[in-house]
Parts: structure tokens; sequence; C-alpha cells
């Protein structure tokens, strides 16, 4: 396991232990940490940054997050990576007052049925 691994693993846990914004900063360190060929855990890693900014109330954030790690997943072609991230950004979406969570769901919209 790689010290992105692991750090990205705290933030998970972070995250589970109700500390959005020690996992976001774990969750970031690790992001810059790995390796630009490692999309499906960078993918998985931006939609637990995304879960830490939305717990935050940190709107803009987790969608800008969500749909990073939705294009990472889909360039992965990895369906249960595609799932997770769909998933976490189904959480963002029902946030239609912000404008950054509309450009999203416009994003998520356009996608292919499959993954929508």
């Amino acid at each position: 396991m790689s010290p992105a691994d692991l750090t990205i693993d705290a933030g998970r846990c972070w995250l589970t232990l109700g500390q959005p914004q020690r996992a976001e900063q774990s969750l970031t360190d690790g992001i810059r940490m790995l390796a630009p060929s490692r999309q499906r855990t960078r993918s998985l890693a931006l939609a637990d940054r995304a879960e830490s900014a939305l717990a935050r109330r940190g709107l803009d954030a987790a969608a800008t997050d969500a749909r990073s790690a939705l294009d990472a997943a889909l360039a992965t072609e990895a369906s249960r990576c595609i799932k997770l991230v769909n998933d976490a950004a189904a959480r963002i979406t029902p946030h239609t007052s912000n404008a950054a969570v509309r450009d999203l769901q416009a994003h998520v919209t356009a996608l292919p049925q499959a993954v929508s």
C-alpha cells in the first residue's frame, strides 16, 4: 500500500467518524500524492472529498469534486467505481439552489442513461 493510499484511507476513516474537515484534508493530501495513472482511486477519493464538503455544507466544492470524480470514473470504465461516484453525486444534486449543483445536475443528465 502506498503513502497515497494510506492517506486517502485515513480520510475515509475521518469521514466515517463524522470529521469532514479532517477527512477533506487527508483526502486532498492523498489525491496530490497519487500517480496520474491511478484514476480509479482518484475518482473514489474525489467522491469521498465531495461527501466531506457536503457534510460541511460546502456545496460548490462538493459539486466540483463530484463532477471531477464522475469524469475520472467514466474514464476508467469501471462499473463499481462509476456506481459509487454516481451515488455520491446523487446525494449532492438535491441542493438545486446552488449554481454549481445545477451545473453538476446538467452534466449528469447529459451522460449516457447507463450512468445517470
